[in-house]
């Protein structure tokens, strides 16, 4: 009887300890598990998704300005040239509804291309993420679903460039701006891009007020007064 009491008695220590064991364990695994996905994983995630994302975005904007330009807006359209009775320039005006409805356009349609991106699952072969380089590109392509977020900013951009003698060449560019907010879960990441293009040019023929010369934003134009 006495034995058995002490045999029952030696084996709770026992058995407290292989808990305490398993539980420590599965601690340790889960914290494995946990920075390998924070250190390893999260960085080759954001690597590809902003990759992809750069490309779609630069893409979108793209695509939204052509569709913008295809409206055959000419320098005319955006851009109006007043001279007095002598035939010296005394205003360039911006045509900043023209403008406006421009600039809304491009930001329109390239929100709406970014807004696909959600719909384009990040593929990330499975030799990645093993961390090493060697495996990158080997074992089949695991999805990875991204939840980004955009916001686009438009501008139209003015620059004016000596041409010889009394001559002035006038470029006009529609510059869009574009943050990506990328959700992981880990961490929430901003992309920025920028793309310029330039939309339309004229030659001016007679002197251009300093005034005008210094502004690099065509809408800046329609609250410039030139100095006399």
């Amino acid at each position: 009887m006495n034995y058995s009491f002490y045999s029952t008695k030696n084996k709770k220590p026992h058995t407290k300890r292989k808990i305490v064991l398993f539980f420590t364990i599965v601690a340790a695994i889960f914290a494995f598990f946990v920075l390998y996905i924070k250190f390893l994983v999260t960085p080759l995630i954001i690597h590809t998704s902003e990759a992809q994302i750069k490309v779609h975005a630069t893409q979108s904007m793209n695509f939204a300005i052509t569709e913008a330009m295809n409206q055959h807006i000419t320098y005319d359209d955006l851009v109006n040239i007043v001279t007095d009775s002598s035939g010296k320039i005394s205003m360039i005006q911006a045509n900043t509804v023209k403008i406006n409805n421009i600039s809304m356009m491009i930001e329109r349609i390239t929100l709406s291309h970014l807004m696909e991106i959600a719909r384009t699952p990040i593929h990330i072969p499975l030799g990645a993420f093993t961390g090493i380089s060697l495996f990158s590109g080997l074992g089949p392509p695991i999805e990875v679903e991204i939840f980004p977020y955009g916001e686009v900013g438009c501008k139209f951009l003015s620059q004016f460039i000596s041409a010889g003698v009394n001559q002035t060449q006038h470029k006009i560019y529609v510059s869009v701006d574009t943050v990506v907010n990328l959700v992981l879960p880990f961490k929430t990441i901003a992309i920025n891009l920028s793309n310029e293009v330039l939309v339309c040019e004229n030659l001016i023929v007679g002197d251009i007020p300093e005034t005008y010369l210094k502004s690099n934003q065509l809408q800046d134009m329609l609250d410039l007064i030139p100095g006399h």
